[in-house]
């Protein structure tokens, strides 16, 4: 549940960037202040389309299923109204293939939830936050700089302009400002500005690219699964995704590790999805109608800007999503992510009574929230690159678990259960070690030795 209003002096807070970042702090801001000024660089499409601002926008997206149940709280009737416009229900275990080095069995799970590509479900999102009064969008604007109170060391607005020739200048005062801008956010430059140091990082970057097209799903074949998921390997280093989505289409994306990227020709992509070890991928679009070129992307690197670390910084700025952390796409990762930080940004407001410590209190508490995200993926990474050796202690030993724990998967049903409803972020990463699922990934680990 969001917390009641609570009454700020000015009562104006201000969130730069509208992609799903912002439209959520934006909804999480309206429990605590009478005003809230989006600006968003771009102008949204009037119907689910690509637009420039979200570049990603074109590939497979996923809210995992604990999002899905936190979108719902956050908008109520949200999946209702994505169902009715197509979005595909499944049960994410019974109505998809998954390849972890062999097929993992289907069987009704309870994991139910939806597909539906990134645009659609951004251009329904906006469509929620528009009902709010509260709120102001200003499209097609664009922020240059912070406003800074020196002798205070607040943020106390920004200053911006129309994206159009010869604009003039405008500022804007707020009480606090959200930067949801995404991976291109210039906070590193508005730090620097304002006197305060850069935030350390953290990268793992695997190196891998994806490619993506949208078919058409052939009217007179109807498939049993509507998710194919092919996971690359150390020893096989490409892997594909196919979602069941809106309109009776397939979203594919195809990735290859180290630098093994899949082209964006039409016969070589075919023969990139052929040479996967499972052919479920390749077998389905062989004979599909393509809808779209194919768009490759490779800014795939995981980097985490460690703010939760940082001695000083202004009060009334937050770094949110991927201007704080962005993951490697393929893991599906970054929007539940980033919504569980909306979450914890309402926590942080109802728990304090003023501004100062509120943006170093928003900062810890997510960095608690990245820790197993950035963890799992870092540790997928790590695999592909052949660089767990290089892991000491704790870590090492974490990343060789999890290891195990996908290796069994394929042969051990309630592993591969527990597995997913941790990736989806239902169930907590404890439940991978209890002593059940200890005791059946050890000894399939050892069977799978003994061979």
């Amino acid at each position: 549940m969001l917390s009641p209003k609570i009454s700020r002096k000015g009562d104006h807070a201000i969130v730069v960037g509208g992609g799903i970042a912002g439209l959520l702090f934006a909804r999480v801001l309206v429990g605590h202040f009478e005003r809230i000024t989006l600006i968003e660089r771009d102008r949204y499409p009037t119907e689910a389309a690509f637009r420039a601002g979200v570049p990603q926008g074109r590939h497979v997206h996923t809210m995992l299923l604990r999002g899905q149940a936190c979108l719902e709280r956050l908008f109520p009737g949200l999946t209702s109204t994505l169902l009715a416009h197509g979005a595909v229900e499944r049960d994410f275990v019974n109505d998809s293939i998954y390849y972890y080095g062999a097929r993992c069995a289907r069987e009704p799970s309870g994991l139910r939830g939806y597909n539906c590509s990134r645009p659609f479900l951004e251009h329904h999102i906006h469509q929620e936050v528009k009902r709010y009064n509260q709120i102001s969008i200003l499209e097609a604007h664009e922020v240059v700089s912070l406003l800074f109170d020196q002798n205070a060391q607040v943020v106390c607005g920004v200053r911006f302009h129309r994206r159009e020739p010869n604009c003039e200048l405008q500022d804007l005062q707020g009480d606090l400002v959200i930067d949801a801008s995404g991976a291109s956010s210039r906070i590193l430059q508005w730090l620097e500005e304002l006197g305060y140091e850069k935030p350390d990082e953290t990268v793992m970057n695997a190196y891998l690219g994806y490619a993506s097209r949208i078919y058409e799903a052939p009217s007179d074949h109807q498939p049993a699964w509507k998710s194919i998921a092919i996971q690359a390997t150390e020893r096989h280093r490409r892997g594909g995704v196919l979602l069941a989505a809106e309109k009776g289409r397939w979203i594919v994306a195809l990735a290859g590790a180290g630098k093994d990227y899949p082209p964006t020709d039409e016969l070589d992509y075919l023969a990139f999805a052929r040479s996967l070890p499972d052919q479920a991928l390749y077998d389905a679009i062989q004979g599909a109608k393509p809808l779209s070129p194919i768009y490759g992307y490779r800014k795939t690197e995981n980097r985490w800007r460690h703010f939760e670390r940082l001695e000083r910084q202004p009060e009334g700025l937050f770094v949110v999503g991927d201007a704080m952390c962005v993951f490697n796409p393929m893991y599906g990762q970054g929007m539940t992510v980033t919504l569980f930080e909306a979450l914890a940004f309402d926590a942080c407001l109802r728990s304090m009574k003023g501004q100062k410590g509120l943006a170093r209190l928003f900062q810890r508490k997510v960095a608690r929230i990245l820790a197993f995200p950035w963890q799992l993926a870092a540790s997928a990474d790590a695999r592909l690159l052949g660089e767990d050796s290089r892991a000491k202690g704790t870590r090492r030993w974490l990343r060789q678990y999890l290891e195990a724990v996908q290796a069994a998967a394929p042969y051990e049903p309630q592993v591969f259960r527990a597995m997913l409803g941790v990736t989806h972020m239902v169930h907590s990463p404890l439940a991978l070690f209890h002593p059940q699922i200890v005791v059946k990934v050890v000894a399939s680990h050892q069977k799978r030795g003994a061979k």
